[in-house]
């Protein structure tokens, strides 16, 4: 073959390159002929890589800072890297209790979200603090699901809260006791069931020494055959809910009840129950936190066949001393009795407290608080028809207990109400841990009253909180008192549509009682408030509040004073 034709190989060879990694010379001899070289095949060159830059992030306080897209998730320092260019949404979220006070580096100000570009890696720090105190009423929030009713609430000197209160749940449905707690810098913690038992919750009661914040929850419960029981759970500030624990074994339905709790976490129930024979009779039980709940013990003698006696209230005192005083009543009369206990919770004989005078005269609805110091204050509703006379004197009275003993007198709480009909609802006391006292009442003519007492003094002249209307208050008055006898009171009223409405109304020793301010904006049924305020005046407000769409549910609004 001439070199000629073996060029033309060549080039045959040459054009199938493209798809052989070599290609052989000619078959023939001839000094034209030979083989190419091997040519090796090499991928294109890759794009050179896209450029990032860190965004390190550091944070002092309590909050998180996270970001968009994705990356950046932190409670104290992190770091993620992102493309040149990319613009990245920074948010801060502060934990509760707390607020954004600045961002620094290359975020500023105090807005919730920054963006910052990345065209170089940057640094950003978000510096949270402890809010400042909220004065005035807070925002209300749901603390249950549909089907609650009934809260209790309670606060300690530390602003640390507790919400007990029915809920509806099961098939049957029955009435659980739920509960929740707050925490400052927390929040509010997850609703729990509290109790295990298969009966419904009737009653439920709540006591708190506000300077330890050692709470106890008392609730009867149909737990058994014969009725009703009394039930009671401890609540540790640190430890939070106890255990529940039977209080009683009688036979006997259970009726009313009462809690008190001291310094040390030591809890004295008092309640009405039937026994030993057929008639209601008080007993009582008491709680140490080192050996629980000890035997259910009766504290009166009386087995009279037709007397009852009922509604008991007991106080317990810092040291551990209880006071509790009950109604005794036949059917045609009605008197106030009392008992007291030792530290050690051993009982003295139970004495007429205050005595039924004649037909003209009929005892009510009474309360009971105590201060720091052990000096307990009592008032009740009392109704007096003056001799020869058709219009009927209805008033609030007291009487205090102070170095181990109840005074003689009794005295009347502002003035009396005349009418042709007696009708005055439970008197509603409080008192602070220096003795001065708060109490409410509803009257006939749907005036919600009000008064206050310093230490050891009588009180001062009633007031009306809510004037005399055609709507008729719809439940009785919730009351909180602080170190300055600065006070709330809540209560619910009818509204026209036929549901009712829910206020408050704020005291100061300076300008009395305020004007009453709505605690909710809907047209349905708000009810069953009850009230908790701590020395320094922050106070929680909870009640019943039904909602269309769920049902009744727990809400709750908290007042901050500001100190």
């Amino acid at each position: 073959m001439t070199k000629t034709s073996s060029y033309g190989r060549w080039l045959v060879c040459a054009g199938a390159l493209a798809l052989l990694a070599a290609c052989g010379g000619g078959g023939g001899g001839g000094s034209g002929g030979g083989a190419l070289p091997p040519l090796g095949l090499f991928p294109p060159a890759p794009p050179p890589a896209a450029a990032t830059h860190r965004l390190e992030i550091g944070i002092t306080g309590s909050g998180r800072v996270g970001s968009q897209p994705a990356g950046i998730d932190c409670t104290d320092r992190c770091s993620a890297d992102f493309s040149a260019g990319t613009e990245v949404v920074l948010a801060a979220r502060p934990a509760a209790g707390q607020v954004l006070v600045n961002w620094g580096g290359a975020c500023s100000g105090n807005a919730s979200t920054c963006t910052v570009r990345m065209d170089a890696a940057l640094g950003v720090t978000a510096t949270f603090v402890a809010a400042p105190p909220v004065i005035g009423w807070g925002d209300a929030s749901a603390l249950s699901a549909g089907g609650a009713s009934l809260p209790k609430t309670a606060i300690d000197a530390q602003g640390r809260a507790l919400v007990v209160w029915r809920q509806i749940e099961g098939n049957p449905q029955v009435d659980r006791l739920w509960g929740s707690r707050y925490l400052p810098g927390s929040g509010w913690t997850a609703p729990q069931r509290l109790e295990a038992n298969a009966g419904g919750v009737r009653d439920i009661r709540v006591a708190i020494d506000k300077p330890s914040g050692r709470a106890v929850v008392l609730w009867t419960q149909l737990s058994s055959v014969t009725g009703y029981d009394l039930w009671a759970l401890p609540v540790d500030p640190a430890g939070g809910w106890g255990s529940p624990a039977l209080l009683e074994t009688g036979t006997g339905i259970v009726g009313n009840a009462s809690v008190g709790i001291d310094a040390n976490g030591n809890a004295v129930a008092v309640w009405s129950q039937i026994g030993p024979a057929t008639r209601f009779s008080i007993y009582a039980n008491r709680y140490t936190p080192a050996g629980g709940w000890g035997s259910a013990a009766l504290i009166e003698t009386n087995e009279v066949v037709g007397s009852v006696d009922g509604d008991p209230a007991v106080v317990v005192a810092g040291s551990g001393e209880s006071v509790a005083v009950w109604k005794r009543s036949d059917g045609s009369s009605a008197s106030l009795w009392t008992n007291r206990a030792n530290a050690s919770g051993t009982w003295t004989t139970a004495t007429e407290l205050v005595p039924d005078t004649g037909t003209g005269h009929s005892i009510g609805a009474h309360d009971l608080a105590i201060d720091a110091a052990g000096n307990a204050l009592l008032a009740w509703g009392q109704v007096d028809l003056p001799g020869g006379s058709n219009q009927w004197e209805s008033a609030v009275w007291f009487k205090r207990f102070s170095a181990g003993a109840w005074q003689s007198s009794n005295a009347r709480v502002g003035a009396p109400f005349v009418a042709t009909q007696a009708l005055l609802s439970t008197p509603v006391l409080r008192m602070n841990a220096a003795g001065a006292a708060v109490v409410s009442w509803g009257r006939l003519d749907n005036a919600l009253m009000a008064a206050t007492a310093a230490p050891g003094a009588a009180f001062g002249a009633d007031r009306a909180v809510r004037a005399a209307a055609s709507q008729a208050l719809a439940s009785l008055p919730a009351v909180g008192v602080d170190d300055a006898t600065n006070a709330l009171v809540a209560w619910a009223q009818g509204n026209g549509v036929g549901t009712s409405d829910l206020y408050a109304a704020r005291h100061t020793l300076a300008d009395g009682w305020g004007t009453p301010v709505a605690q909710e904006g809907t047209d349905e049924i708000a009810t069953a408030p009850d009230l908790a305020m701590n020395e320094v005046g922050n106070a929680v407000l909870v009640w019943q509040q039904f909602e269309a769409a769920v049902g009744t549910r727990i809400l709750v609004r908290q007042y901050g004073s500001g100190r």
